[in-house]
């Protein structure tokens, strides 16, 4: 028997029924690009759109997909989707449809569509444009309505089939019915001492029959068969006849699904009920430490959160997502139930209480996570919570008593949004919540640094300045010595770019003096940096070299790898200016190496416009115009702007393109846009840059340990924490083949892990990097 395929989760139960239907979708998909399951919520389209995939991975080369849209809320988070789930990594701001159509085009796989009813127009585009451009690629989709797409077969999901309640077949008949074999196989499950006689037939045909033969209902009803006995299911499900007759209709099946919702609520304990319900306030999933918070109050203690949420997971209510750490969440068909038992409970302002603080606070947390060694995985917690954070965001906007909270949630994601480059998005919701609230001053502080920090990178300089003037005095209000020292820094960046140049020495001299008085590395590597590139733009490239290697080495020291990268690129920028332009391209592509693997998108828009001086330098004219294109579609993409001395540099690069390539800079500057848009950036621009650094290539080469140059790529990619998907989706290789790899590596390695691996490989990578910091220093 073939292994289950990689990329659809593996069933937990086994498959019951429909092996004519599974026979005939398989045939429609082999005749058709575009198959869409259709039914009502329930009827187990998802299980037999997996079943059927799985049955013909043998098929297509580059294998089988599933990609789950029920968490998506609003259609321009279809590609974002789509893109998570076949391991293909948002690093440019990119348009994700483009880059999934991209790394798809040249494969031959089936990808399943799931949950497409609430998002159809989005996921109808989304098809269209794979079908069109990826002519070897197949889509199995399932949906409560059909997708609208040309070309499109729409398949009829059916119930089960099950008995009649004036048809008692005999007790050795009951199981050729698929309803009663799916209820049984299940409830033997729950109740492995469940004993069935003849006796029992009537009461099986008639759960089937008030449960429509809809299998999530069936699956829910049987997981009770060890607390209650089947007449006590049966007669439950009577009581509800209203709900339970069989019309015929949608509407009668979505009822039947809902009364079997109701009626297993009822059966949980009351703290399970509690919990259930107090789930439904979580936009988009949660861990488990969100739960033990927002859902803890009487009956559901704390320190039972866990044991009951592993209960609800059990009785198929919640579901199980990632595994490190493991995320929750909810069927929308159960989560809408559950919300609308919470607004009946009368606790859904208590709960939405909880919920808007504690995800406050992890704003508020995640500010100084992402200045050091762990911002990376943080960013990621980050994007899986941005819908729980709109949520709490919005909670804390309507009520102005709230809005010193609004004010600490703000602040504290400024940073991750900058990295991001949702700088629009930053700005507003910043300057919203200063409106608003007028303390306390922590946080106004730091809402006030932000917005001027933020403003500055969308153009608006002048603006910003004021605001770190006022966060400056902020800080040294509450004694926060290091936050004043990093407003300072802030405020000598402004002034030079505003010409002040005395200004912004006296400024970068207050933000080092504090710096080292707090005794914190971090925040005195961060004046250093800055006062560098100021340094640069005045054209001291002495003093700019300095400050710029001392701040790499202390930013090595925190941890903080992206700081790392920008104290880099100051590094190549004098390197450009000192001509030296080919050892700039050399730090660039470190640089922006680790602006993709964060991402942040701000980092990639700076690194390119000294990317594009370094090959103005070398009178490589046509890269010179590609990456124009790739910088106006992040600066479209970001809301970011260049400062002046940046947009004056470029555009004289761009004039002597022009002279050099006359009308074909038109044809270069559109591929820079479209890999601006989909593609990675350094691979693009400098195929090589995603290769090992000289030292860990040399470690990896000691005797018997010699890697192969994929197999160094392969290694680099694990140390920059990818699991074996998105490896090979980055390299454009099988996940099979990147497995095979893996285990070569850790056996030439004598590596049992792959943290071992990206331990060695990391440690290998220090001593090149420090070398080449040095070298940048002028004779």
């Amino acid at each position: 028997m073939p292994a289950w395929p990689a990329g659809l989760p593996a069933p937990l139960t086994p498959f019951v029924g429909r092996a004519t239907e599974l026979a005939e979708i398989a045939r429609l998909v082999a005749a058709n690009r575009l198959v869409t399951l259709v039914g009502a919520g329930g009827v187990g389209k998802t299980r037999t759109a997996i079943e059927v995939a799985a049955g013909m991975q043998s098929l297509f080369a580059d294998g089988v997909d599933l990609v789950d849209f029920s968490a998506v809320t609003a259609p321009w988070l279809v590609s974002a989707a789509a893109a998570r789930s076949l391991g293909i990594e948002d690093r440019t701001g990119a348009n994700l449809a483009e880059r999934v159509v991209l790394v798809l085009r040249p494969q031959q796989r089936l990808v399943l569509f799931d949950n497409c009813e609430h998002v159809r127009a989005a996921c109808g585009d989304l098809a269209g444009e794979l079908l069109a451009a990826c002519p070897r690629v197949k889509i199995l989709a399932t949906s409560r309505v059909s997708l609208a797409v040309p070309g499109e077969l729409t398949w009829r999901v059916p119930s089960l089939t099950f008995p009649w309640p004036d048809h008692r077949p005999a007790l050795e008949d009951l199981e050729r019915f698929e309803a009663a074999e799916l209820f049984l196989a299940r409830a033997r499950a729950a109740c492995p001492r469940l004993a069935i006689g003849p006796g029992d037939v009537a009461t099986i045909a008639l759960i089937c029959f008030r449960l429509d033969g809809i299998p999530l209902a069936l699956e829910l009803a049987a997981a009770r068969a060890g607390a209650l006995s089947l007449d006590d299911i049966a007669s439950r499900l009577t009581g509800r006849s209203e709900l339970l007759g069989r019309a015929g209709a949608g509407l009668a099946r979505h009822q039947t699904l809902r009364a079997s919702l109701e009626w297993s609520y009822q059966l949980l304990r009351p703290e399970e009920r509690a919990l259930l319900r107090r789930l439904a306030i979580f936009r988009g999933g949660w861990q488990l430490e969100a739960a033990e918070v927002v859902c803890a109050a009487p009956p559901v203690p704390a320190a039972r959160t866990a044991a009951l949420l592993a209960a609800l997971v059990d009785h198929s209510l919640v579901q199980v997502d990632e595994p490190r750490p493991t995320r929750y969440r909810l069927l929308e068909t159960i989560r809408s139930f559950a919300y609308e038992q919470l607004v009946g409970s009368g606790e859904l302002e208590q709960v939405r209480a909880r919920h808007g603080r504690y995800f406050a606070e992890l704003a508020e947390e995640s500010a100084a996570i992402m200045l050091g060694p762990r911002q990376a995985a943080w960013a990621g917690r980050l994007d899986a919570e941005s819908e729980n954070l709109g949520a709490a965001r919005d909670w804390c906007a309507a009520d102005q008593s709230r809005s010193a909270l609004l004010l600490r949630l703000v602040s504290g994601l400024w940073e991750y949004w900058q990295i991001r480059g949702r700088l629009k998005e930053a700005a507003a919701a910043l300057t919203d919540a200063l409106a608003v609230a007028d303390g306390p001053a922590r946080a106004r502080a730091d809402a006030l640094n932000g917005l001027g920090v933020i403003v500055s990178l969308c153009g608006d300089v002048e603006r910003g300045r004021p605001m770190l003037v006022e966060a400056a005095d902020y800080y040294r209000q509450v004694g926060d010595v290091r936050g004043e020292s990093r407003a300072w820094a802030h405020l000598g960046n402004t002034l030079t770019i505003l010409r002040d140049h005395a200004g912004g020495a006296h400024a970068f001299a207050r933000g080092l003096a504090l710096a080292r008085q707090s005794g914190d590395i971090w925040y005195e590597a961060f004046a250093l940096y800055l006062a560098g590139w100021a340094a640069t733009a005045k054209g001291d490239l002495a003093a700019a070299i300095d400050q710029a290697s001392q701040s790499a080495r202390m930013f090595e020291q925190a941890g903080d790898g992206r700081a790392v990268g920008y104290a880099v690129a100051v590094l190549a920028d004098c390197a450009v200016r000192d001509g030296r332009a080919e050892e700039a391209i050399g730090l660039l592509r470190r640089s922006l190496s680790v602006f993709e693997d964060l991402p942040d998108r701000w980092g990639l828009l700076y690194g390119m416009s000294v990317a594009a001086a370094a090959c103005a330098a070398v009178g490589d004219w046509p890269q010179v115009a590609t990456l124009v294109g790739i910088i106006d579609s992040l600066r479209e993409r970001t809301g970011g702007q260049l400062f002046p001395h940046q947009v004056a540099e470029l555009e004289a690069a761009t004039a002597a393109a022009q002279s050099a390539l006359g009308s074909a800079i038109a044809a270069r500057i559109a591929t820079g846009r479209t890999i601006g848009r989909t593609d990675t950036i350094c691979a693009a621009l400098w195929p090589s840059a995603r290769s090992a650094p000289p030292a860990a290539a040399a470690a990896a080469a000691a005797p018997g340990t010699a890697l192969s140059p994929r197999e160094r790529q392969v290694a680099q990619l694990i140390t920059s924490g990818l699991t074996n998907r998105q490896i090979g989706a980055r390299l454009f290789i099988a996940e099979r083949t990147v497995d095979a790899h893996v285990s070569r590596i850790l056996a030439k390695l004598g590596c049992a892990s792959r943290a071992q691996v990206a331990a060695m490989m990391a440690a290998a990578a220090r001593e090149p990097d420090a070398v080449s910091v040095a070298s940048t220093r002028p004779a």
